[in-house]
């Protein structure tokens, strides 16, 4: 038995008249108690008044402002995360298009330059400017290829860890990095 169920129980034993329950009334509305059952009932309800505000509604508080403190800091570095990403996933479109103009430009100075000596050595220059410009080409192919790659580790790395910071615990690579990969292949 609790010590308060105790208490309460000799607090009736003490208070309560022996008498009342033998008689079959009901103790609780005889007119003779009245005043000191409203006086027990005014004691009892400031100091239970008193425990709540002292100790029950101080401890919900602090548990509700941890959590709401909790979840503001996990969206906080949720957005974050998700700025970086941004970030790099413009880093990565801008290089992409500097290296498209780059091969732009050198294509075309090397098109010009061959283009004026064309009228002595136009069959074999073809064939060159041919298979530089296939290499050219495979090589930003490859140079896209591996932005790619390394975009799709650097987009697994940061999933991975945005899902462990949001959740509390290490994502399943596997079925995280197909998700990434799919996203990738949608967008890309």
């Amino acid at each position: 038995m609790r010590p308060a169920t105790k208490a309460l129980a000799l607090a009736a034993i003490v208070l309560l008249p022996g008498d009342a329950f033998a008689a079959g009334n009901m103790p609780q509305l005889n007119p003779h108690d009245m005043v000191p059952q409203l006086v027990w009932l005014a004691i009892l309800f400031v100091v239970l008044y008193v425990l709540m505000s002292a100790v029950a509604v101080p401890r919900i508080a602090a548990t509700l402002q941890a959590r709401d403190a909790k979840i503001s800091g996990d969206l906080a570095a949720a957005e974050k995360a998700n700025e970086h990403a941004r970030t790099l996933i413009e880093d990565y479109h801008r290089r992409l298009s500097n290296a498209r103009e780059s091969a732009r430009g050198l294509t075309r100075e090397r098109e010009e330059a061959d283009a004026a000596a064309a009228t002595a050595r136009l069959s074999q220059l073809s064939e060159r400017i041919g298979a530089q410009i296939a290499e050219a080409e495979k090589h930003i192919g490859e140079q896209k290829s591996n932005a790619l790659t390394g975009l799709e580790q650097m987009a697994n790395d940061v999933a991975q860890s945005v899902y462990a910071k949001l959740v509390g615990q290490p994502a399943d690579a596997g079925a995280l990095n197909a998700k990434v990969a799919s996203t990738i292949k949608r967008s890309g």
